[in-house]
């Protein structure tokens, strides 16, 4: 079953076709979750322990700094390239892009090259979230544990361990159980799907947090640490979320337009977008350290290790910098063959511009304007606007419960802008089938 955020579907799981009484439904539902937990943990462990050997452990050996060697941090992004080329040779062929946003259909068979492929993106520092593979991961379990059942109870197994899967990155299975609600009001699965998701989501937490004198294996959050407390709501703030909003919408969208000009061109030509995308992601990032003074960090990866620097920050046109130079390398990573999930950088994009206003509005606090950042960029990649706003929320919890106001005013900018914005392509669209015609 592909559930895309952008382009959902509306494949019935078939609840009923698993079993008559629910007890065994949501017994399946608690296996898979707890099931779907461990394989994320699993390859989070296994993407922690490659990343931390080839930027930190290989250079410390060869006396080399990844902060003043450019080649370096170039070669390493060459490597990330030639394992995802390699994916490709796979079954599979690495999956479906993200810029289509979240797909619940990857089986036992194609999950080799999907997870390589999102290695060979997310230890290499490539600009993409580990939440997607997490995904992969979760429903090759669900398919493989459904194998010989029908259709619809396999595709409602890869949904369960799918859902598990990404509940054990958020740190807070809340957030994924809204991100579901939303899809199923966008109409890509049945409500019937909900209760055995919760019990899924529940169980893959258990695996977390522990049981008894088990304490788990431990929770992965995405959170916003090192804000200051937010001082009180005032309607210049209100103000100041807007403008925050609309410029950080914009961000996002410029990254997701180029990366789907990007991804038209991986279709045809996926050896040579690939390249280029590790040209350009190289090329943003040496450059971006020479002008910032800022490490490696602050344009590789998902961003999240970077958000406390960027908070540090004190030059408005430092912050500009890297918002350019991340917003670009998302792009390619998007679009040009590279496999993981866009939450994760749309967040730290939205942390930027916010903090990115505050210093140029000193008026407006830092807090305010990095959660209604934080809640346009998720809102506009994904269009989930409930979603965005209960991550914003939960990320910036240490500033106080006031900043809910300010997420929610983010999270309706960033999810009009991007409804203007497909209402433009669609129309577009319309316009060259007619003249084609």
């Amino acid at each position: 079953m592909s559930q895309a955020v952008d382009h959902p579907d509306d494949a019935n799981t078939g609840t009923n076709e698993i079993g008559a009484r629910i007890g065994p439904l949501l017994l399946l539902s608690a296996l898979l979750g707890v099931g779907g937990a461990l394989v994320a943990s699993l390859f989070i462990f296994v993407e922690d322990v490659l990343q931390r050997a080839i930027w930190t452990d290989l250079p410390q050996r060869l006396g080399i700094s990844t902060q003043q060697a450019w080649w370096y941090a170039a070669l390493v992004l060459l490597a990330g390239a030639g394992v995802v080329l390699l994916a490709r040779r796979l079954p599979g062929a690495t999956g479906a892009s993200p810029i289509g946003g979240f797909h619940f259909d990857t089986g036992p068979g194609t999950i080799a090259s999907v997870a390589l492929a999102a290695l060979g993106t997310l230890v290499f520092g490539y600009v993409l979230g580990p939440e997607a593979p997490l995904i992969a991961c979760g429903t090759a379990l669900g398919g493989w544990v459904m194998r010989g059942r029908d259709a619809k109870a396999v595709q409602l197994g890869m949904l369960l361990g799918g859902v598990a899967a990404i509940g054990a990155i958020f740190g807070n299975p809340l957030i994924t159980a809204f991100m579901i609600l939303e899809f199923a009001a966008m109409g890509a699965m049945p409500a019937a799907a909900l209760m055995p998701v919760l019990v899924a989501l529940g169980a893959g937490y258990i695996v977390q947090v522990g049981l008894g004198p088990w304490s788990g294996l431990g929770t992965h959050s995405l959170a916003v640490t090192g804000l200051p407390a937010f001082t009180g709501l005032t309607g210049f703030e209100l103000i100041g979320a807007v403008i925050t909003g609309v410029i950080a919408s914009i961000v996002a969208l410029i990254a997701r337009e180029l990366g789907e000009r990007v991804d038209v061109r991986a279709k045809t030509r996926p050896t040579a977008t690939i390249l280029v995308a590790w040209a350009v992601t190289a090329i943003v990032a040496i450059a971006a350290v020479a002008i910032t003074g800022l490490g490696f960090e602050a344009v590789l990866f998902s961003g999240q290790e970077a958000i406390p620097t960027m908070l540090g920050v004190t030059s408005a046109s430092a912050v500009l910098v890297i918002v350019i130079a991340k917003m670009l390398a998302y792009a390619v990573a998007l679009g040009g063959g590279f496999r993981g999930g866009p939450i994760f950088p749309a967040v730290f994009l939205g942390v930027c511009v916010g903090v990115m206003v505050a210093l140029v509005v000193p008026s407006f606090t830092v807090p305010g304007m990095v959660v209604a950042g934080i809640a346009a960029t998720v809102a506009a990649m994904t269009r989930l606007a409930f979603t965005a706003t209960l991550l914003a929320v939960l990320l910036a919890s240490t500033a106080g419960a006031a900043i809910t106001p300010l997420a929610i005013i983010g999270a309706i900018v960033g999810f009009l802008a991007r409804t203007a914005l497909d209402r433009a392509d669609a129309k577009r669209t319309e316009a060259a089938a007619a003249s084609a015609n």
